[in-house]
């Protein structure tokens, strides 16, 4: 068989199909090497940022803040070189605090890494997700940005549950943000936002955000003296649900873990020894259509 490569006419019985696409999953750190059949322009870039953690308060008098969710940006035929690229990472503290945010690692004009070219996940815990990214070398290529879920607040009582974390943004939407406490039901913790564009978690009660498409629900808040649940993981998009938040209590509870990918931790009870749960990690996805001489191949 001979195979071709090019755009030319088609002839008489020959088969003219594109070439498989090439996908390539990124999680934890390190470094990426660009493939030598890269293709500037045909790829797809998607970054998912990582939840932050759920706020352990550590004292008797207030309950913790859960974490916000990661945002999530779509890049489009986006040029690289290999002389670009400095890593990659998907789960990575910032500035002394435990917020999260994935991306490729590029190099500015001095040759330093530059850390934030594509995403920024969640923020610190306790506050608002930071603005998700879609630059490199300080062009733009976004076409979808999604900012997470906000995280839940805690509440300043000697009797308080946790807040609940935010859930991840996906393709199809924001992330829920995470319940927030009231004097209502103070002992319980709040639920977890839902991801891609899913709803937020209760602020009134432990249930959970509904997940968008795909995507991962937010976990319930426990009750007193009992553990929020994790946030539930995507299924066919890769956006995680918030945790829910850990009931008031003197055991030692924890508020639920962030789902996968990019759910924030639920906060922790107003209790010395009640833990914030995790956020979730992030994730960074690359599809192209390889180039060899064109796009095309033909078969005789």
């Amino acid at each position: 068989m001979l195979a071709l490569f090019g755009t030319q006419p088609q002839a008489s019985g020959v088969a003219l199909r594109r070439l498989n696409m090439a996908q390539i999953i990124l999680t934890g750190s390190g470094t990426w090497n660009l493939p030598a059949d890269w293709n500037d322009a045909d790829n797809v870039i998607e970054a998912y940022g990582g939840g932050a953690n759920g706020q352990t308060s550590g004292s008797t008098s207030f309950s913790g803040n859960g974490g916000a969710g990661g945002g999530y940006v779509k890049a489009v035929n986006v040029p690289l070189k290999a002389s670009d690229l400095a890593g990659y990472v998907t789960s990575k503290g910032y500035s002394g605090n435990d917020g999260l945010w994935s991306g490729i690692i590029d190099y500015d004009a001095e040759g330093e890494p530059i850390y934030d070219t594509l995403i920024q996940g969640g923020a610190a815990a306790g506050q608002t997700p930071g603005t998700p990214r879609g630059k490199i070398n300080a062009v733009n290529y976004a076409t979808i940005l999604n900012n997470g879920g906000a995280s839940g607040s805690g509440r300043f009582s000697t009797t308080a549950a946790g807040g609940g974390g935010g859930g991840a943004a996906g393709p199809n939407g924001v992330g829920g943000a995470g319940g927030s406490n009231t004097a209502t039901l103070g002992t319980t913790g709040r639920g977890g936002g839902g991801g891609n564009g899913g709803t937020a978690g209760s602020s009134t009660s432990a249930t959970g955000g509904t997940a968008g498409t795909g995507a991962g629900a937010g976990g319930t808040g426990g009750a007193a003296n009992t553990s929020g649940s994790a946030g539930g993981a995507g299924t066919s998009v890769y956006s995680g649900g918030g945790g829910g938040g850990a009931g008031d209590g003197t055991s030692g509870t924890s508020g639920g873990a962030g789902g996968l990918y990019g759910g924030g931790g639920g906060g922790s009870g107003s209790a010395t020894n009640s833990v914030g749960g995790a956020g979730a990690a992030g994730i960074i996805i690359i599809t192209y259509t390889p180039i060899a001489n064109g796009n095309f191949l033909m078969f005789f």
